[in-house]
């Protein structure tokens, strides 16, 4: 049975759902049955074995490279919860030691407020909940931005040169930057790399509007009254929901000795201000 022969392992938030569509389109690329297979990070998936998870790619006669985009991979150190089975790096190593690995990262407070909004849209919490108090309830909102942390177990069994890192405001989120970045990526997989998928421009895993989000998490009497709102009027910044500047501000202590390490080990800046 065909093996993968890369994974993306994350971040959340940083990208990836944009760059698995893209890779998805190139006629030498396999990828799974669905973009994220949790299978490393999943107790349960993990049980169901290698074969279950190997069957889950879609094989052409084309192809040269496989694999699949799950960016909870990435946080493989962390606080034990009871949905998320740590130590990927390891599991993955053990079972395909010669991956070619790729990592999306993104300024990490930036990274956090969205997967803030993220766990809001999705209804665990309501717009009240502020984002260090949402940390509390979900620590992977701040452990998926230590990325000194995170890189330094990965970096344990792999060796850098098998990983290609983007960086989220500099490779993903220009349109320039686009297709060159997909090149480095073709290149990576070892794929051909003048390939260019379709609706490159298209933003992936939009957030929904503010109004959008206090709807889903307001009482039904107020839902009916904000029903009637009108359209032109659902814009308006009394609906805006915002990250605290203190809350913002820990998170950024928090992260300025995980960011030193990252580009410890990377050997390059990154091109982030956390007092943004």
């Amino acid at each position: 049975m065909p093996v993968p022969t890369f994974l993306c392992i994350g971040v959340q938030k940083g990208g990836t759902t944009w760059l698995a569509r893209a890779v998805d389109q190139h006629p030498q690329v396999a990828t799974g049955r669905r973009k994220e297979l949790q299978f490393f990070n999943h107790r349960d998936a993990y049980e169901q074995g290698l074969d279950w998870y190997e069957a889950q790619f879609r094989v052409r006669r084309r192809t040269r490279a496989i694999g699949e985009f799950t960016p909870n991979y990435w946080w493989t150190e962390g606080t034990t919860t009871t949905n998320h089975y740590l130590g990927s790096a390891d599991r993955i190593a053990d079972a395909y030691p010669d991956l070619q690995l790729v990592v999306c990262l993104r300024h990490p407070v930036d990274r956090a407020v969205s997967a803030w909004f993220h766990h809001m849209k999705a209804g665990r919490y309501p717009p009240s909940v502020g984002l260090l108090e949402a940390v509390e309830r979900y620590p992977d909102i701040r452990e998926f931005g230590d990325h000194g942390t995170q890189l330094a177990a990965w970096l344990r069994r792999y060796p850098i040169e098998r990983f290609l890192f983007l960086v989220y405001e500099d490779d993903i989120r220009p349109d320039a930057a686009k297709l060159p970045t997909l090149r480095r990526v073709f290149r990576h997989l070892g794929v051909r790399p003048g390939f260019e998928p379709q609706d490159l421009d298209l933003a992936r895993n939009e957030r929904g509007t503010h109004f959008d989000i206090r709807l889903k998490h307001a009482a039904p009497a107020r839902q009916r009254l904000m029903r009637t709102v009108p359209s032109a009027a659902r814009g308006w910044s009394r609906w805006s929901i915002e990250a605290s500047p203190a809350d913002r501000a820990a998170l950024a202590e928090h992260y300025r000795p995980e960011v030193a390490h990252l580009e410890d080990l990377l050997g390059r800046p990154m091109p982030w201000d956390l007092d943004a």
